[in-house]
Order: structure tokens, then C-alpha cells, then sequence
């Protein structure tokens, strides 16, 4: 089991040829305008770049805790971890992006919902609830 927070333990890839891991990537986090890079880590400096949809990737056969995560500037977000094992073959799983940068992701070996709806809608409705409630309540102390 792993503890967020810690270091995962890693074991070395064993030789070989290469093997294909599929992930399935939710739609990318949105922070303004922008679409923040998801990113897949093997460990070893095996990185890959996520598209939305289906991405193809080889890895060297062993035991990895993939971390999944969108960069934003200089900060991880959306964290998510997934243990797997690509000595027996192909692997398949998928990955979730919250909606916000508050948010932790949702790895999964299963299709996983995108996590943060509830933040992200008590968000825009302070957004807009606060400012209404501060002009109606000026206009009855105008009055």
C-alpha cells in the first residue's frame, strides 16, 4: 500500500523488449484559458506527455507505481498514483483529471469519474452568489 507523501518503492525494469501500456486520459484541467499538460511517471525518467483519449506508450517489463498528474507552472496537480505490473504483458488503465487544481485525481483500472465537481460549482456559485447578495443588500440600504 502506499502513503501519499512518501516515496514510492521502485524496482529496477528488467530487460527486454519493450511492453505496451494503453492509459485512457480524461480531459485535461482547465486554469483560465489554458489546458494544463498531463503527465504519466514511470520512475527512471520515463515520462510521457498525455493526450485526451487513448495514449500508447512502451515501458520496459516490471513493477511501476505510476504517478499521473497535470503541471501547472511549477506545481503537480491533480495527483494520482496506480501500482502496475507489465511482466505478464500489455497493461490498460485509465486516469481521471479533477476539474480544478484543488483536486486529487482518480487512477483506476476501471473508467473513473473526474473528481472536484462539487468544488468547482461551490466556486462559481460564490462567484456569482456573493456579488448579488452584496448589491441587493446595498439597494436596501439605500432605500
Amino acid at each position: 500500500m502506499f502513503t501519499p507523501g512518501t516515496r514510492p518503492r521502485l524496482e529496477p525494469a528488467a530487460p527486454g523488449p519493450a511492453v505496451a501500456v494503453v492509459i485512457e486520459a480524461s480531459a485535461p484541467i482547465t486554469a483560465g484559458s489554458r489546458r494544463l499538460a498531463t503527465v504519466a511517471d514511470f520512475g527512471y525518467g520515463v515520462r510521457y506527455s498525455l493526450a485526451r483519449g487513448r495514449n500508447h506508450v512502451m515501458v520496459p517489463p516490471g513493477r511501476y507505481r505510476v504517478m499521473l498528474y497535470s503541471q501547472y507552472t511549477f506545481w503537480q496537480v491533480g495527483k494520482a498514483w496506480l501500482d502496475i505490473d507489465t511482466t505478464r504483458g500489455p497493461v490498460l488503465f485509465h486516469y481521471a483529471s479533477p476539474y480544478t487544481i484543488y483536486s486529487a485525481g482518480a487512477a483506476g483500472f476501471e473508467p473513473q469519474q473526474r473528481p472536484g465537481r462539487g468544488a468547482m460549482l461551490a466556486m462559481v456559485s460564490a462567484a456569482v452568489l456573493i456579488p448579488l447578495l452584496l448589491v441587493g443588500l446595498g439597494v436596501l440600504l439605500v432605500r
